[in-house]
């Protein structure tokens, strides 16, 4: 640990990938044969595949995670082999999730595997809208807000909305302001502002007033200190495009970043990563202001007695903002065509456009899962990510640990007819001829359906298998009436999970308590 220091770089060339150091198979099989084949713990387990990975830690990454094939162990094992193996510190890794509950769970996977002191501090380990809160609030006053913003609900925006309309002298009720807080929500999650909304859709609300109320709408947040759930990512995207020192500040802090579920990102999502993934190209000789950067080592944690990673010394935070705007020559601000992320809708730079360097991304996905294009997730993001960071790593996950092989297959041989898919075959060692075959059976409507599954339950029990070892699986809770009327014509015991029964809901026994 002696000679490491917090401001030396990692490697000679801060955005350059290992060129010849043999990684996954070909490492393991030179490490057996000079018998120092000594893996750390938290890569013990791992198969081929998630080893790889895990261990390729350097450039762009996509790792096509097949359903039930562990990819919520490989991208919590590569944050752990990134910080035992001393390549960044915890506060240099930029993770980001879809749920809270999803990064709670990987801090603690984390800490299981190396240690909880060692995630301690990881502030950067989060949903984008909890990152984009703590943006939000450093740099503040460059959105024209306080620190102390608010952050309104639903239904406080819905309120101030129909003000706005209200003042436009618009009939709120033929034009609803909740149908206006849901094209707002739109217009964010796409990274747009109000200059930037079609035509059409602009003139599509409130007699053509849709921009302007978009203006009334965003100039009256910042009057009230206060900002919207989409404004958590549309004001970082503005501050990094308008103070590129600002974002230069999050270039040099991220070291690594890391994002799961990355088939479900939207469009301003995909900007939001694109600015912080990728920085200006510079010499190879010097970095943005002319220093060349120091050669240094990476500095392993230190193995305690006690089996546990010790960290090296925390390092300094950056500073909360840099004001200086970057203008041209004539004191304008810079034209937005010539930053990265100019292309049709957040996407590539038109061709013979300076190309980005990317940092060390590894976004963990799955093109075949993405299913929720109605709240304005873009498959296209994943599909073009070896676009967007040339000579991209593609590691494929195909060892399913969840399902059997006939599922496997049936599921295979559907979303095979998906058009634009990477493509990957899931595998199991699961495959015992004695297994289920998927059955398929059309039901006319969910009465049908209701009775086909009560008839297979009970020929079930007549072969002696138990209803506990029984479930039913649907898309929506209100499906489950058909069959709650199904099992209590039977006599069949269930139970709903997440929920109560239909008939012991308040609101349907106050309503079964008149007759």
């Amino acid at each position: 640990m002696s000679g490491f220091s917090e401001d030396m770089p990692f490697f000679d060339e801060p955005n350059a990938r290992p060129a010849a150091a043999p990684s996954g198979i070909a490492a393991r099989a030179m490490a057996a044969r000079s018998g120092q084949n000594s893996a750390p713990d938290y890569l013990k387990g791992l198969n081929t595949e998630q080893r790889l990975a895990v261990e390729t830690t350097e450039g762009p990454v996509l790792v096509l995670a097949g359903a039930g094939t562990g990819k919520t162990r490989v991208l919590t094992t590569r944050i752990a082999h990134i910080l035992a193996t001393g390549r960044a510190f915890p506060s240099q890794i930029l993770a980001v999730t879809f749920t809270n509950k999803a990064a709670r769970e990987m801090k603690q996977r984390i800490g299981h595997l190396i240690g909880e002191g060692n995630v301690e501090g990881m502030p950067w380990l989060g949903t984008f809208h909890s990152i984009g809160v703590k943006l939000l609030r450093r740099h503040a006053e460059l959105a024209g807000l306080k620190s102390d913003f608010t952050i309104l609900d639903t239904d406080d925006v819905v309120r101030l909305i129909k003000q706005l309309i209200q003042a436009e002298g618009l009939d709120d009720k033929r034009w609803p302001a909740k149908t206006f807080a849901q094209m707002l929500d739109n217009w964010k999650n796409k990274g747009l502002v109000p200059d930037e909304i079609a035509e059409g859709d602009a003139r599509s609300f409130g007699n053509g007033k849709g921009r302007q109320l978009y203006k009334a709408y965003q100039e009256r947040l910042q009057t009230l200190n206060s900002c919207d759930f989409g404004d958590l990512l549309y004001h970082p995207i503005r501050i990094f495009r308008a103070y590129p020192d600002v974002l230069k500040e999050y270039h040099r802090k991220f070291k690594y970043i890391l994002v799961d579920e990355y088939q479900d990102t939207n469009t301003a999502q995909y900007m939001w990563l694109r600015l912080l993934a990728q920085r200006p190209s510079t010499p190879r000789n010097g970095s943005p202001g002319g220093r060349t950067p120091s050669a240094s080592k990476s500095a392993p944690f230190d193995r305690t007695e006690a089996g546990q990673y010790r960290p090296p010394a925390p390092e300094e935070d950056i500073p909360q903002h840099s004001g200086d705007r970057d203008v041209s020559a004539e004191g304008r601000k810079p034209d937005r065509a010539s930053e990265p992320l100019r292309g049709p809708r957040g996407g590539p730079a038109p061709a013979g456009a300076e190309q980005p360097v990317s940092v060390n991304i590894c976004c963990v996905g799955d093109d075949d899962q993405s299913i929720y294009g109605w709240r304005g997730a873009e498959v296209d993001n994943i599909l073009r990510f070896d676009k967007d960071f040339p000579g991209a790593t593609i590691i494929r996950l195909e060892r399913n640990y969840r399902s059997t092989a006939h599922i496997l297959g049936a599921a295979s041989h559907l979303i095979a007819h998906n058009e634009g898919r990477f493509g990957k075959t899931l595998f199991t060692d699961r495959d015992d001829p004695e297994d289920d075959k998927v059955h398929v059976h059309a039901a006319w409507d969910s009465e049908e359906e209701a009775r086909a599954i009560g008839d297979a339950i009970e020929a079930y029990q007549r072969q002696k298998h138990n209803l506990n070892d029984m479930a039913i699986l649907v898309r929506a809770s209100f499906q489950m009436r058909a069959f709650e009327d199904r099992f209590i014509t039977l006599g069949l015991n269930y139970r709903v999970i997440g929920g109560p029964r239909f008939y012991e809901r308040l609101e349907i026994r106050d309503a079964l308590a008149f007759f």
